[in-house]
């Protein structure tokens, strides 16, 4: 727009980034195929610093070019999108470590704490409807939790639940007999390969 300056005109990007963020996010909570992607994400039981880079490659790269889209679409200079990229990076980052912060009433309703964010993460809550098992779930917000509060999504609960993936854990069919819990991979490209089996496994 003429005549605005650089520090509104990279607050408007970085507010429309986001909310494309958002609705990104919770896409892939909520499609079966993109979900067996995504849930490589969320098998971390051990929530720290670097679980925001525990992702599929694939999930990585419809994001990277759906933002890339989106801000070439609005005009963002390549300059500003590559701050705009690191801020939010930084920032999810912080909200994956394995501390116990939150930002108070107001803070938390004006930028996405560890705490908020990790109830996404937890099991019977983040990502799954009611607690039942399907796919969905609270918290969506990738920086912003406006979008969460605007479309009836957040979950401000003060607790610090169990994370991972509900399949994950041990069970009991219903023959009565244990079955061990879904094995999400323990190196790099194991974890990409069982993400493909998810992911086809997830289409049928």
């Amino acid at each position: 727009m003429p005549g605005i300056s650089p520090l509104l005109s990279f607050i408007i990007y970085f507010v429309i980034l986001d909310f494309v963020d958002y609705c990104y996010h919770r896409g892939s909570h909520h499609v079966g195929w993109w979900w067996g992607l995504h849930s490589l994400h969320h098998s971390q039981q051990n929530m720290n610093l670097w679980s925001d880079d525990r992702n599929h490659l694939l999930d990585d790269f419809l994001r990277d070019v759906v933002m890339a889209l989106v801000a070439l679409g609005i005009g963002v200079p390549p300059g500003q999108y590559v701050l705009l990229v690191s801020i939010s990076r930084i920032l999810q980052s912080l909200q994956h470590a394995n501390v116990r912060i939150h930002f108070g009433y107001i803070g938390e309703r004006l930028l996405i704490s560890p705490r908020f964010h990790r109830t996404h993460h937890a099991i019977g809550v983040g990502h799954e409807s009611k607690g039942k098992g399907s796919i969905g779930g609270c918290n969506f917000g990738v920086v912003l939790p406006i979008w969460d509060m605007l479309l009836g999504t957040a979950n401000f609960s003060a607790g610090y639940a169990r994370t991972g993936v509900r399949d994950q854990l041990a069970r009991i069919d219903s023959h009565g007999v244990g079955r061990p819990g879904r094995n999400y991979g323990r190196g790099f490209w194991q974890q990409q390969w069982l993400g493909l089996r998810a992911w086809w496994n997830l289409q049928d």
